[in-house]
């Protein structure tokens, strides 16, 4: 993305929604929270 690294860390938090049929796992969503990461970064304000 031409951005050098910076050696922060950081904390990225998100959710994940699995959908069961029969008892069985049949899909599956993670959402994260990417503008999060992104102010952490500094990529964005």
């Amino acid at each position: 993305m031409g951005l050098r690294a910076t050696g922060r860390k950081f904390k990225v938090s998100g959710i994940s929604i699995i959908r069961f049929e029969h008892g069985k796992a049949v899909g599956e969503w993670i959402e994260e929270d990417v503008l999060g990461l992104m102010r952490q970064l500094g990529v964005v304000k």
